[in-house]
Order: structure tokens, then C-alpha cells, then sequence
């Protein structure tokens, strides 16, 4: 890791999430890239399909802040890192992650975008993790069903040391059911929620505390009235914002000085370039 990618994650990504709400602070021309399923742009080149533990690696290479990710859960209750609601595309099997047992998952492989087979197998979500640990941070969503084991998916994630390290993103929908998880003795973990306003911002700071929120926004130029009140309602309250980057770089120019600071995109490399060209990467 080069020692730029060490200063990151020691001395603002981590930190990130160790903060209390009220210290909070991030560099303001600092832009945070969360790579789409780890980063696929060239992935049968760089021998590492979406979504796997060879991807990891490859997206701490390049430079990458977040792996984004997936979780769905197997038959016989392992967390697994699968994206779609069928395997066909991402795997050389056929049906569904949670109609399958982990040994039944195991033996298939990856494939490539363009379809070809890779050496790669599905990743649980405890092989990923460790892949990255101490190396990236983690923004993995919470597929349908998920949810109703997140006390079992918050204990993996502190069994591992890693509540420092990931944040789990869902819907705003979830809070009511996540808070109750809490209130029952679930251990504390990030969630980053998906937010459509000011009003749900401070209801989910008045509730949750965190340190990131995903503000939906549609792409469409100029952002409405609507999306920069959510985005200044986070950034008033101390939360990193994130939104997607909808891989337009007009987009994310707006999306940075309106006030986001971690783009989710497609395109990890083209941003980050983009990026680090426009005075995003760099410290107060």
C-alpha cells in the first residue's frame, strides 16, 4: 500500500468512523471514491470479477476509499457476496443464492462481464472482509431478507474487529427494524442509510448517530431543491455525504461542491483520475 493510501485510511477514513457525531471532520476537498461492486472496468484484465476477494486486492491497488459490495445469505446461513437475484450471470451455476448451501455455491466459478469463466469462487462475506482488513473500508448493501439477520450479520462484523471498518448501507425503511435489533442488545455497527430528504436526515441523526448517509439523487441537472437540502441537513449535522455519480463527470463536479464526499460509481477509475485532475483528492 502506498503511503498515501496509508495516511487515508489511518488518518481520515478510520477515523471517519471511530468519530463521535459532534467531531466529526473531513477535509473539504477531499472526495471519497466507493467503487461499485469493487470495480469491474477491466476485470477479466485484471483477473478479478465483481465482487470478489481477487477484486479486493485489485481496488486497494488503484487507489480505491470503499469497496462496495452485496450480501445475500445461503441455504444453510453463511453470508455470501452475490449481487443479483440469480446466480446465471455472476457464477456458472443457475437459481438462487439462498436456495443453495455454501459447498453448492463453492463449486462454481465466477464469471467476467463479458461472460467468460474466471478462477475465482463467490466469496462469503468473512473472506472478503478479511481480504481488506486494515486495508479498505467497506460499504456492503443489505440484500432482501438480509435484514431479518442483522443481529447475526453485526456480530460477524465485531467478531472480525472490523465495526471500524465497514458500514452497512439500507433503506430508510429499515431504521424502525434496525433500531429495535439495537434496543434488543444487537452490538453497534455503522449503517448508512439511503435518505430522500432533510426531514429523514435529522430523523435518522436523532436516532442512528452515524457517520455517512447515501442522499438519493436523480441525475438530473440542476440538483432540485429537495436533494440540496438533504445534502446540507447531513453536512450541517457532521455526516459524510454520499450519493451516485450517474458516471458523468459534469455530475460529479456538482455533486462535490454542493457538498457529497464520497461518490458510488461504476467507473472507480475514471473518477478517481477525474478526481485528483479537479482538486478533489487533496487536504485542508
Amino acid at each position: 500500500m502506498t503511503p498515501f493510501r496509508t495516511l487515508i485510511l489511518s488518518t481520515i477514513l478510520v477515523p471517519l468512523l471511530q468519530a463521535e457525531p459532534s467531531s466529526l471532520s473531513a477535509p473539504e476537498s477531499h472526495v471519497y471514491v466507493a467503487a461499485h461492486r469493487g470495480g469491474y472496468e477491466t476485470d477479466k484484465e485484471d483477473q478479478a470479477p465483481e465482487n470478489s476477494v481477487a477484486a479486493v486486492t485489485v481496488a486497494i491497488q488503484k487507489g480505491y476509499d470503499v469497496f462496495e459490495t452485496d450480501i445475500q445469505r445461503t441455504a444453510d446461513g453463511v453470508f455470501v457476496i452475490v449481487h443479483d437475484p440469480t446466480i446465471e450471470r455472476e457464477t456458472t451455476g443457475t437459481g438462487k443464492a439462498e436456495d443453495l448451501s455454501l459447498e453448492e455455491l463453492k463449486a462454481l466459478k465466477k464469471r467476467y462481464r463479458d461472460g467468460t469463466v474466471s478462477e475465482e469462487t463467490v466469496a462469503t462475506l468473512e473472506e472478503l472482509l478479511l481480504a481488506g482488513k486494515d486495508r479498505i473500508l467497506f460499504k456492503p448493501d443489505l440484500k432482501p431478507g438480509v435484514i431479518e439477520h442483522f443481529d447475526e450479520l453485526a456480530r460477524l462484523i465485531v467478531r472480525l474487529e472490523m465495526q471500524d471498518e465497514v458500514f452497512l448501507r439500507t433503506f430508510y425503511r429499515d431504521a424502525e427494524t434496525i433500531h429495535d435489533f439495537f434496543q434488543g442488545g444487537t452490538p453497534g455497527v455503522e449503517v448508512m442509510f439511503k435518505l430522500s430528504s432533510a426531514k429523514q436526515v435529522e430523523q435518522i441523526h436523532r436516532e442512528f448517530q452515524p457517520k455517512t448517509v447515501d442522499i438519493k439523487v436523480t441525475g438530473e441537472l440542476p440538483l432540485s431543491a429537495g436533494e440540496k437540502g438533504a445534502i446540507e441537513a447531513a453536512r450541517s449535522l457532521g455526516i459524510l455525504v454520499e450519493a451516485h455519480s450517474f458516471e458523468n463527470p459534469g455530475f460529479w463536479e456538482i455533486l462535490a461542491q454542493a457538498g457529497v464526499r464520497m461518490l458510488h460509481t461504476n467507473k472507480p477509475q475514471e473518477t478517481l483520475r477525474y478526481l485528483e485532475a479537479n482538486g478533489w483528492r487533496g487536504e485542508d
